[in-house]
């Protein structure tokens, strides 16, 4: 009887007759208890995701139609509805799932995306739907099955998914689940890296990080047997006690990289790359033909073109529809201000704009009109850090500036500054001019876009982030942009605002 030669690699267990063994270094552990764990999980959500979509689009359908009986002052014949769905619920709900599926609607909580990827993929599924129930020669007198029903699937879709986020998100807190992680790279990246996992796991519902170990990155742990500080990072990555492996900026030696990665995957461990500032920064990466190796293409984060009209026809939009609504809160708004103390309704707050052209940026005056020179006394009390100055309990804010800057109405104003042409709807914040003094030249890359009224910091926490998390979520709104995603801000600046966090 012969044996298969087997490929070199770690030794697994003792043969009968006391000989190790070499495992081939192909081989993984199928699924591990963790591994079970999270099948089960990931088959429980798809299934409760799948059946929500499916269940909206029945909804949707038997509200759209029984809508137009009401309308056309007939009674709701439920079996007639239901004789119209049996037809049109296969091709609809399949076209969904599939759509669903393509654009990562079904992946897990952390990567599915929100309303705008939802509504973009309702609107497709519908386009798609249409054209095959068309095309198999169906005939309507009127298209407002179409229309009707992407509006309501589209809603129903979006409330659902949202109460099943949230739902599920309380679960995960009251069992205190949790995902470890170990850190790896130099000490100088793993902290800030950690210290803002930490503090997500402690501000939002999901899936919370906890970080279980922090190492450098060094040479030999691929080695079996391995000692020192190579050895001690081996030992840590047990996937008993460790769920994923974060690596932190980049290394120029390819090495221990590829020692790590290939650990990794023998344990069935997946490792994530948290990029620094820099490299989050400022450039996309475009792939370009080059004899005899990958060649990628820098290009810096403007909008330009296309682009840049879109988004400055959805400001002039969307910000004139805003200024319309607004208008009767900033009217009273305007007049509690100059009854506080009869002083200046408007406070123009001198700041940066795109390209770092400077701006009067236009805000309700929440301050006494002393302010600005008692700033200097209040340095030493500043509680943010980086270029930042925040006070809590600030005590040149008046009593009505209080309220205002609680429910951000103080910030209406740059409406004009929008219509103007000054700022954006939605991009990163322009500073005052005391704190973009502070910036290096790495973060000034922020001002390569048009400032916003609000952006991705604004929703994510407001003063409760600190100046490297803001600067990040800045550097990934410039990288993906898209007039989705404003919607989205937009959106969420609603409760974020309501619900004052980390306001003051």
């Amino acid at each position: 009887m012969t044996t298969k030669p087997t490929s070199p690699g770690s030794p697994g267990p003792p043969s009968p007759g006391g000989r190790l063994i070499a495992k081939d270094v192909r081989f993984v552990p199928l699924l591990s208890a963790n591994d079970r764990r999270d099948l089960l999980r990931r088959v429980f959500s798809v299934g409760v995701l799948a059946a929500i979509d499916v269940g909206s689009v029945f909804l949707g359908l038997y509200a759209v139609l029984a809508a137009k009986l009401i309308v056309q002052g007939q009674p709701v014949d439920s079996a007639a509805i239901w004789a119209v769905e049996q037809k049109a619920l296969p091709i609809a709900t399949i076209t969904l799932v599939l759509v669903f599926a393509k654009n990562g609607l079904y992946a897990a909580r952390e990567e599915r995306g929100g309303a705008s990827r939802i509504l973009a993929s309702v609107t497709l599924a519908t386009v798609i739907t249409a054209a095959l129930v068309l095309a198999s020669g169906w005939r309507f007198q009127t298209y407002y099955i179409f229309y009707s029903s992407w509006l309501v699937v589209s809603v129903l879709v979006i409330v659902l998914r949202a109460s099943y986020d949230s739902v599920t998100g309380l679960v995960l807190d009251m069992l205190h689940f949790e995902r470890r992680a170990v850190l790896v790279g130099a000490p100088a990246l793993v902290e800030p890296v950690a210290e803002s996992l930490e503090r997500s796991g402690k501000t939002r519902h999901g899936v919370h990080y906890r970080v279980v170990g922090r190492h450098e990155l060094v040479e030999g742990v691929g080695r079996e047997g391995a000692g020192g500080a190579a050895g001690e990072l081996r030992r840590m990555l047990d996937p008993r006690l460790v769920d994923e492996v974060i690596m932190t900026g980049s290394t120029g030696n390819d090495a221990p990289v590829l020692e790590l990665l290939d650990v990794c995957r023998r344990r069935g461990l997946p490792v994530r790359l948290a990029p620094t500032t820099a490299q989050l920064l400022s450039h996309s990466l475009r792939a370009v033909p080059a004899p005899g190796l990958p060649l990628f293409e820098l290009r810096p984060p403007v909008l330009s073109g296309v682009a840049f009209l879109a988004k400055r026809l959805f400001d002039l939009v969307v910000g004139s529809l805003i200024l319309v609504l607004v208008s009767p809160v900033l009217a009273v708004a305007a007049l509690a201000v100059k009854l506080s103390d009869r002083g200046p309704v408007l406070y123009r707050s001198r700041r940066m704009g795109v390209d770092e052209h400077p701006f009067d940026c236009l805000k309700l005056r929440t301050m006494h009109l002393d302010a600005d020179r008692r700033q200097a006394e209040l340095e030493a009390e500043n509680e943010a850090d980086g270029a930042l100055f925040k006070v809590r309990d600030d005590p040149r804010v008046t009593r009505v500036g209080r309220v205002l800057r609680r429910f951000s109405i103080d910030e209406l104003p740059q409406l004009i500054n929008v219509l103007r042409g000054e700022m954006s709807l939605v991009g990163p914040r322009p500073l005052p001019e005391r704190d973009y003094q502070l910036l290096d030249d790495l973060h000034r890359k922020r001002y390569l876009v048009m400032p916003g009224m609000t952006g991705l910091w604004q929703v994510s926490g407001r003063s409760e982030l600190s100046f490297d998390e803001l600067v990040r979520l800045d550097f990934y709104y410039i990288e993906t942009w898209s007039v989705w995603l404003d919607l989205t801000i937009l959106f969420r600046t609603i409760p974020a605002v309501l619900g004052r966090r980390g306001a003051y």
